[in-house]
């Protein structure tokens, strides 16, 4: 969309303000650790109400935990001592294990269950090339390929899942539509019968075909059981795809999201054909090795590290099972720390071009809810600020499965992420996990915005003038002070001798009846770009109130009109801060009027 509109009347014809666009809020906050940032106090808090809640006779929702085995941890590529503000809580499960550790700490090796899926993508993106993204499945595996073959000018959409349709990439945004899981790994109810059936003992109920009225079937056919269920949990690449070539879909492919375990072995398996490598060394070559992951493994760790193993459970049964095929899926084992690294070489762009970081950390497609979109293979949480309505995408990838559950997450906006490690046997363990990472969020969203807020009033706030003599020009910024509408303000601009300060509505907003804030657009290593935003002018919708979906538009969409008024093709409404090799910022230029205002 463009818009051409002289100066004089942009401010008369806008039907409305306009509102925030999708950017920070704030410069990202560089200190998280010191004594006096609001980051560490939040975690200190947090800390605080864990070791009350786990060790006390206290009664709260985070005494849930007291059988969850746990370490979490915040990670910043701006504040090496971020990494220390961490947490290690030891459940009596491992305690009292005879196996592995019995006390938790940063180098403890847990499960990260479905997280794997994060660094098999990633290991996707540092191994292939663009187009290799994009190659159909069919083309990548002969059996796909035949199977098409057979349904060929009878494919069904119903039935047939269209491998020459289905891409990388679509698995992984877990938008091709494939099966939820694939065989042995399914919770089909005929490996049950069949399993059964082959040690010639009486079926149990919960399998047997007849409990629900289900028909009998030919279990020699290889569409009903494939060459994987074996019940071993063993399987050779080719005999995977014989198992998942004749499942029906989910949804077409690019339909819509559909959470699959198998699509994410499947992009492994496509990953190790494309380069020609096992997964063991995809995963060394593209992350382990890069980013100094010594503690991080795609099978069962080594004897030798068994002292550092998180063993909820039967050792067998859970730390020691062997994903095999399904190692991209969720077989990866990893440590607070070398999830520290990881989280930080994402963010650093260690391993990609900032460009290739950016398109990645991005929704791909919505959820049924407003609160949650995806990516690949971002779970993308929306954090809405309860003051300012202003909202926080949250990159994360979660694991839960079996005895243990993870995440790994990310807040571009402020540069920060955290990770989540846990364990435990118990039924709850799942809900424990979100619980905790929930309690998270609520301590760090709110502090970060705190000390980003702080940081703004004492790195940007203040008066910056020309120092030609012959230039009468001096403009005074100021932290808006107001957690609804956040930013900076212009308290007083002369430039050239002319007062604007009268003119700042009409130039920055658009629209002299409204307020602007300025906030950062472009970040860089020496500068910051930061452009004006209006808050929108009527409160937020209540769920499920959509009278103004269509007539607030330009008050909830600044990304419209955004950089409308330019002089000289520069905007009237950029800011371009100058800063130093300590972070300090030293000066401003207002884009459209040229000039270096060094900041006093």
């Amino acid at each position: 969309m463009r818009t051409h509109a002289s100066l004089a009347l942009a401010s008369l014809c806008l039907p409305g303000a306009l509102a925030n666009f999708l950017a920070p809020t704030y410069p990202p906050p560089k200190d998280l650790s010191g004594s006096d940032s609001a980051v560490a106090a939040g975690w200190r808090n947090l800390t605080t109400r864990l070791e009350r809640s786990l060790h006390t006779r206290s009664n709260t929702t985070l005494s849930n935990l007291r059988d969850l085995t746990f370490s979490i941890g915040l990670f910043s590529p701006h504040d090496s001592g971020a990494s220390d503000l961490q947490y290690h809580y030891t459940a009596p499960e491992v305690r009292n294990a005879t196996n592995g550790t019995n006390k938790v700490d940063a180098d403890s090796i847990y499960r990260v269950a479905s997280v794997s899926k994060l660094f098999t993508v990633l290991a996707g993106l540092v191994e292939l090339d663009a187009a290799d993204w994009e190659r159909p499945l069919s083309e990548l595996s002969p059996t796909l390929a035949e199977s098409l073959r057979e349904s060929s000018g009878t494919v069904d959409p119903i039935y047939d899942t269209q491998w020459d349709a289905i891409t990388p990439s679509a698995l992984a945004a877990q938008l091709s539509g494939v099966s939820h899981y694939g065989q042995p790994w399914t919770e089909d109810l005929i490996l049950g019968y069949a399993g059964a059936i082959a040690a010639n003992v009486t079926v149990p109920t919960v399998y047997d075909p007849a409990t629900y009225g289900l028909p009998t079937v030919d279990l020699t056919d290889p569409t009903i059981l494939s060459p994987c269920s074996n019940l071993e949990g063993t399987c050779s690449p080719e005999g995977y795809y014989e198992g998942v070539a004749s499942n029906p879909p989910i949804f077409l492919p690019w339909a819509s999201p559909a959470y699959s375990n198998n699509g994410l072995t499947l992009l492994g398996l496509a990953i190790s054909n494309l380069t020609g490598k096992s997964l063991q060394q995809v995963y060394q070559d593209a992350i382990f090795d890069p980013l100094g992951l010594d503690s991080s493994y795609s099978q069962y760790p080594p004897q030798s590290e068994s002292s550092r193993f998180v063993v909820g459970g039967a050792l067998e049964e859970g730390f020691a099972l062997d994903n095999g095929l399904s190692t991209p899926s969720g077989g990866i084992y990893s440590t607070l720390n070398d999830l520290t690294k990881f989280g930080i070489g994402i963010l650093n762009s260690t391993l990609l071009t900032p460009l290739q970081t950016r398109r990645w950390m991005k929704p791909l497609t919505h959820s049924a809810s407003l609160h949650y979109s995806s990516g690949a293979p971002w779970e993308i949480y929306r954090y809405t600020d309860p003051k300012s309505g202003i909202v926080t995408d949250i990159y994360t990838k979660l694991g839960d499965a079996g005895y243990y559950g993870a995440i790994s997450a990310f807040l571009p906006d402020f540069d920060v992420g955290f990770s989540v490690l846990g364990a435990s046997s118990d039924d709850h363990r799942s809900g424990w996990t979100l619980e905790l990472i929930q309690a998270i969020v609520d301590t760090l969203l709110p502090a970060l915005n705190k000390q980003a807020a702080k940081e703004l009033d004492e790195k940007y706030a203040g008066t910056y003038t020309s120092t030609d003599a012959n230039l009468n020009s001096t403009i005074t910024f100021a932290s808006a002070g107001t957690p609804a509408a956040p930013g900076l303000v212009i308290t007083n601009w002369i430039s050239n001798g002319t007062d604007l300060s009268p003119r700042l509505p009409g130039l920055l907003s658009n629209d002299v009846d409204k307020t602007y804030r300025l906030r950062p657009a472009i970040v860089s290593s020496d500068k910051i770009a930061f452009r004006a935003a209006t808050p929108p002018s009527n409160p937020p919708p209540r769920p499920g109130d959509n009278s103004k979906l269509i007539t607030d538009l330009y008050d909830v969409n600044d990304w419209l009109l955004v950089d409308g008024q330019t002089y000289a093709n520069r905007a009237l409404a950029e800011f371009v801060f100058d800063l130093g090799d300590d972070g300090s910022v030293e000066g401003v230029t207002p884009a459209a009027w040229r000039v270096r205002l060094e900041k006093e």
